[in-house]
């Protein structure tokens, strides 16, 4: 007999951690190799055997929908579209996909996470062992649990789970996967409001492991599963998936001239003109326009549509859809989002005179990025004008505009026009 099964993945948030990158499409769709983030998680289901997926959509909800409507339909599969109208949590979220599951089993994404998609032989191998009868939970090992919701495994049960504990330490923490048998939607009917003002999907487990369900987990390897909830963690996710992907791909057209070193990836109608050098693992996506005499250096993602010009530098970035960069700039450690243009002479520095980590101001607070390199975090549609330099982890927001010579040292509120240094 078939088991009754549904999908379910959570698509909802703002993505405020992401600012402003997330200003101008939602945390989803962000790009990782030419896929949108979201593609991950779906491709998880699909190979887990599903065939229909309700969706929870929010923030932004068109744009997720149009293009989850093209993936569905190269997948296969059938989805189902419902709206989260307030952000109340993940929790509120899977109450409101219930309504379109019916009452069947369901395996449950977040549709923000770097996720392998052959991952999922490992929760079909759990799900099928204690035969669909038991929730499953996936887990990572991190170095700091106090960013998550700590689990306390024992012989792959549940034992605990606690979200952001307040100890920084090595542990497991929930990595946003799961199998609901159905016995258990009753549950989240029963979900309160947590200190945090939010219906948690975490509640699910603490209340089933305190009824004395047993929770069983499977873990995920490093290269398999990435958050992508901070801007400098989208550089991270698409280094994991170059690193995954490891081989040289040349679709696009390379003129002799230019040097092409280790596992490239140069989509369709991508040009890249004489006297370019790169260095893989590097991406260059489709209708990209690279060169001449630019120098792409390992860990680069250059979106479709994307003009990286004479003389431009482009290291460990990722330089989203139709940016233009059209020479003598530099651009180091950075995220770079859509329809950004660069004037001549623009750099992003990306170092720190005192060798430190660069920290990042998220949501009113200084956070350590944990990299000695980072550069700056910009937004959509942002105009340079010549000679621009933006120091290490300065973020700046959407549609802003910096004028020619002008150094930023902090960071720009979206839409702002700035003539002078901003010190």
């Amino acid at each position: 007999m078939k088991q009754l099964l549904k999908g379910v993945v959570l698509a909802a948030g703002i993505g405020k951690r992401l600012r402003p990158i997330t200003e101008t499409r939602p945390k989803a769709l962000v790009p990782i190799l030419g896929k949108k983030l979201i593609e991950y998680p779906m491709n998880f289901l699909k190979l887990f055997g599903l065939e229909e997926i309700v969706v929870v959509v929010g923030y932004m909800a068109e744009c997720v929908e149009a293009e989850l409507t093209k993936l569905c339909e190269e997948l296969n599969l059938h989805c189902v579209f419902t709206k989260q109208e307030q952000e109340l949590g993940t929790g509120h979220a899977l109450k409101i996909a219930l309504k379109k599951v019916g009452g069947e089993d369901v395996v449950l994404v977040y549709g923000d996470l770097f996720l392998d998609p052959a991952a999922s032989r490992k929760l079909r191998q759990v799900v099928d062992k204690v035969k669909s009868r038991d929730m499953v939970v996936g887990v990572i090992k991190v170095d700091d649990v106090s960013r998550y919701a700590y689990v306390k495994v024992v012989n792959g049960v549940v034992k605990e789970l606690v979200e952001k504990p307040k100890v920084r330490q090595p542990g497991y923490a929930n990595a946003g996967v799961y199998f609901i048998p159905s016995k258990h939607l009753e549950l989240v009917e029963q979900l309160e409001i947590s200190p945090r003002g939010e219906y948690e999907l975490t509640d699910l487990v603490v209340n089933a492991v305190r009824r004395n369900e047993r929770v069983y987990t499977f873990e995920l390897e490093q290269d398999e599963w990435m958050d992508v909830g901070l801007p400098w963690l989208i550089i991270e996710a698409n280094k994991l998936a170059l690193n995954k992907w490891g081989k040289k791909l040349i679709l696009g057209d390379v003129e002799p001239t230019a040097t092409i070193k280790g596992p490239v990836i140069i989509e369709e109608n991508a040009r890249v003109r004489g006297s370019t050098y790169i260095m893989g693992p590097a991406y260059i996506g489709r209708d990209a326009d690279v060169g001449p005499n630019s120098f792409i250096r390992p860990y680069t993602v250059i979106c479709e549509g994307a003009r990286i010009g004479f003389s431009v530098e482009v290291k460990e970035s990722v330089v989203f859809e139709d940016v233009h960069a059209a020479h003598l700039a530099y651009i180091g450690d950075s995220v770079v989002a859509e329809h950004v243009n660069l004037g001549a002479g623009t750099k992003l520095a990306n170092l720190r005179f005192d060798g430190k980590n660069v920290k990042v101001t998220i949501e009113g607070k200084r956070i350590d990025s944990g990299r000695r390199k980072l550069g700056a975090i910009i937004g959509g549609y942002v105009k340079t004008g010549i000679n621009v330099s933006i120091m290490p982890g300065v973020r700046i927001g959407s549609y802003s505009i910096i004028y020619p010579g002008v150094t930023v040292y902090r960071d720009v509120p979206s839409r702002t026009v700035v003539k002078h240094d901003w010190v």
